[in-house]
């Protein structure tokens, strides 16, 4: 018996014995593959087009008004290399920097600049208001395609990128050991005080987190939690009016915004963002104790505030079960146990075991494993025994067994990565909850904590695919011609053929 392959373009088809048997004719055999063949040449098309057949772009001019809290104006004046009434189309594409970031696009409005010459002037917006958040020092990378009228497309990225910050402010910047900090209306030796004491806490990060090639972060300090909280992503209205929350960590874009000027929320935030990137890749998620725990504990280095805060305020009896502390607690009792509880056990952990076991740990995670299995793995202990450990050091009783069933709290670590991570002040809050009279930067925990995902508009990842919107109605009715004689022969053959003796 014989296999006979056939190959067209980047398809390669078998054919079956049965076809090529005396059965089915020649013409029967072409018209199936022919049809196989142009089904091959459906919409989603790779790009083809090589460096000979596009053409080279240039970008003469591009100026930009940010109109903060609503978008963001970008006119450019491209160079095409030919005449400007041969483009059949322009699409804008921008991206902002980060781990985790993807190419958004637009068709912008575009005129000839001049009747007979060679370049066109290109105008769109890149919206930052409600629906189109994004925060301020977002930094984002300008694409410009064309497409003249045989369907050639040529791109060129723009050298200059945008930054988005508010042009009313003076805004000023201090580097420090792979951040760098931008802010304005504070006093110059004050950030450079605190960029020294950040900066001898970096190894201390990169010990415990296993990160110690990170990229450049950013942080974006406001002068007042009153002047930060317009630029904080959308929550609600509530958290707007009562200046609940002192910051944001948004790692998806590698930065955070705080409107506090102290270097112990300045680390908390820092370590936020080192967690995601020693995580990155992690598709279990990260619980709440773990993420809020490690940037606890790295404020200082330290279990020992922790420590001291839940022996003087909290009962054995109220210390929470860490499979219940998946994401941070909407009750305010339990918000204050929470913090100094997470910071507390993973403290536990790094001094108990070491910085280089919990990198080991959170790396396993990066690499696809659950969080009990990479526990297991580098601790030589099931979770639930070393967290009754930890629990006897306070004198409480130790949990039971947990069962294999899902906990409601697990939360989606596919959703973690782009979900910005609030700054509670919730020392404030415990002064607030006791009647005591809170000073003016101060903030409050709101009785839920909501965290707020930040919308992006339609995306388009370029140099994937090209276009179709128009069905090719020729291919279509030829497999469709031969698909009908093909099955009309198969028919009547069968028919002529006699019927076999049972």
């Amino acid at each position: 018996m014989h296999v006979y392959l056939y190959t067209e373009g980047n398809f390669c088809f078998v054919i079956h014995p049965i076809l090529s048997s005396s059965r089915v004719p020649a013409i029967a055999v072409i018209a199936i593959v022919v049809s196989l063949a142009l089904l091959g040449t459906g919409e989603l098309t790779p790009r083809t087009a090589s460096a000979e057949t596009s053409r080279a772009l240039a970008i003469t001019n591009q100026s930009v008004e940010i109109d903060y809290g609503e978008k963001i104006s970008i006119s450019a004046t491209i160079d095409v290399g030919y005449s400007a009434k041969e483009i059949g189309n322009v699409r804008a594409l921008f991206r902002p920097h980060g781990g985790s970031t993807i190419w958004s696009y637009s068709y912008p409005k575009y005129s000839l600049a001049s009747p007979d010459g060679i370049e066109v002037l290109i105008e769109f917006d890149i919206l930052t208001g409600p629906g189109s958040y994004y925060p301020p020092g977002a930094e984002f990378d300008i694409q410009i395609e064309v497409t003249d009228l045989v369907g050639t497309t040529s791109s060129i990225i723009s050298p200059d990128s945008i930054e988005y910050l508010d042009p009313a402010n003076d805004w000023e910047r201090v580097t420090g050991d792979g951040y760098t900090v931008i802010y304005y209306g504070i006093d110059r030796a004050r950030v450079e005080e605190l960029v020294a004491t950040v900066d001898h806490r970096i190894p201390t990060l990169e010990a415990t987190l296993g990160v110690t090639d990170p990229p450049n972060f950013k942080a974006i300090v406001f002068p007042s939690i009153q002047a930060a909280t317009p630029s904080f992503p959308p929550v609600s209205q509530t958290a707007t009016d009562q200046f609940l929350f002192a910051g944001f960590a948004q790692p998806e874009y590698r930065l955070f915004v705080q409107g506090q000027m102290n270097s112990t929320t300045f680390t908390h935030e820092l370590a936020h963002l080192y967690s995601h990137e020693a995580i990155s890749s992690s598709f279990t998620g990260v619980p709440s104790w773990l993420g809020e725990g490690l940037s606890r504990f790295l404020e200082s280095g330290s279990s020992e505030s922790s420590n001291d805060r839940l022996r003087s305020s909290v009962r054995p009896d109220e210390l929470l079960s860490l499979n219940h502390m998946q994401t941070i607690p909407g009750q305010r009792s339990d918000v204050f146990i929470f913090y100094p509880q997470a910071g507390a056990f993973v403290g536990y952990l790094v001094e108990e075991y070491s910085h280089a076991a919990m990198a080991d740990f959170l790396e396993q995670m990066n690499k696809g494993r659950s969080l009990e299995d990479a526990f297991e793995l580098i601790y030589d202990k099931p979770f639930y025994e070393v967290e009754n450990d930890w629990r006897a050091l306070f004198n409480a009783d130790p949990l039971p067994i947990p069962s294999a069933t899902v906990e409601p709290g697990e939360i989606d670590g596919e959703q973690l990565p782009n979900t910005p991570v609030p700054l509670i002040d919730y020392e404030a809050s415990a002064a607030a909850s006791t009647g005591q009279r809170l000073d003016s930067t101060s903030t409050v925990t709101p009785s839920s904590l909501p965290t707020v995902t930040p919308e992006n508009p339609q995306v388009f990842i370029p140099g994937d695919f090209e276009e179709n919107n128009d069905p090719d109605w020729l291919v279509a009715g030829l497999i469709i011609g031969l698909s009908v004689v093909t099955g009309l022969w198969l028919f009547t053959s069968r028919r002529r053929m006699p019927k076999r003796k049972t």
